[in-house]
């Protein structure tokens, strides 16, 4: 077994540990962000972290009604613009806690007088102790080069912090969450290992999602290039039609995530006319028309809300650690890459 793949099955407890780490540092964000009557969030994070600030921009936006965008570090590190975050609360996702590029934002920021808050698995990091809050991910030490259970922790952090700024709460306890995350490791691992092994001849493939689901086609398309060297693209299904359609043909592989949700008649739509045009369609879903026209599918279980993003992203990150391992590829190494990737 890989040390990835070993990594990814700790999830249930990741998630338990960082949501007991940070009950008071969460109350305490909050409390800040409503005193001071921050109406924008920035983002600055790059590769899984950014795909976990991906799903925090579509929590926080649903049920908080706040704006959230995402910073360009070249700004920055490159042009060397200051620009005024001062209404804003910039939200620093590393892993390490030691990127170049995050740090001068971060430090940027503050001195226009932005709220900042990092969110790394390191509480002694350089980003941890500029920020004015840390979020820990308290997730242990990660051995895979490719990040694995720092991911599902940056999702955890992300529903905790959005659910606490936000007016309305979301309908998701999570507390919850652990124990679904282990029965479906317990019912799915198996499924998976086998999809993933009658699918291994998959390359140069289109990921079509939308929704909360965005986080995990972005982070599967990443974790797919990264361990199993197999070039892909995710778009949402929306962004797909304008322009990108045009390169299916007889058998371009396209793999849908598409659970049963607000998109279910949009994905079952994308689905027939994917069937129509001939493209190989993988499927992970709970939709019954789309199981039907799927070439392959790994038939998912039912969920709903907050808890989708979580399901999907452990059922793609599984996928691609079996991948790897049909493929016979090292994914605890991946070829150039190192651990910490310091960019500017």
């Amino acid at each position: 077994m890989s040390v990835m793949l070993n990594e990814f099955l700790s999830a249930p407890d990741v998630v338990r540990n960082v949501t007991q780490a940070n009950k008071q540092v969460i109350k305490d964000i909050a409390k800040v962000f409503k005193e001071r009557g921050i109406t924008n969030i920035t983002t600055v994070a790059r590769g899984t972290s950014d795909n976990a600030a991906t799903y925090f921009k579509y929590v926080v936006e649903a049920i908080g009604e706040v704006m959230v965008s995402k910073f360009t570090p070249s700004i920055t590190t490159v042009y060397g613009a200051k620009v005024n975050l001062s209404k804003n609360m910039v939200l620093a996702i590393s892993q390490s806690g030691m990127s170049t590029d995050t740090l001068m934002v971060v430090e940027a920021a503050r001195e226009t007088g932005a709220l900042t808050v990092a969110v790394t698995n390191n509480s002694e990091s350089p980003l941890a102790k500029l920020a004015d809050f840390h979020i820990d991910l308290n997730a242990g030490e990660e051995i895979s080069v490719g990040a694995t259970k720092t991911f599902l922790a940056e999702l955890t952090a992300m529903f905790l912090l959005s659910n606490a700024l936000s007016p309305i709460p979301a309908k998701m306890n999570p507390a919850e969450l652990p124990p679904l995350l282990q029965d479906f490791i317990n019912d799915y691992k198996d499924k998976i290992k086998d999809f993933a092994e009658s699918t291994q001849k998959i390359n140069n493939f289109i990921i079509l999602t939308r929704g909360l689901t965005q986080c995990a086609a972005s982070e599967l398309s990443l974790k797919m290039m990264e361990s199993c060297y197999k070039l892909s693209r995710p778009f949402s299904t929306s962004d797909f039609m304008h322009g990108p359609i045009s390169i299916i043909e007889e058998g371009t592989p396209v793999l849908m995530l598409a659970p049963d949700s607000e998109f279910t008649a949009e994905f079952i739509s994308m689905a027939t006319r994917l069937a129509l045009l001939g493209a190989n369609i993988i499927s992970f879903t709970d939709i019954t028309e789309i199981k039907r026209m799927s070439n392959k599918c790994l038939e998912m279980p039912v969920s709903r809300g907050m808890n989708v993003p979580f399901i999907y992203s452990l059922a793609v990150e599984l996928y691609v650690a079996y991948m790897a391992e049909a493929l016979g590829v090292d994914p605890d190494s991946p070829r150039n890459r190192t651990k910490i990737t310091i960019t500017k």
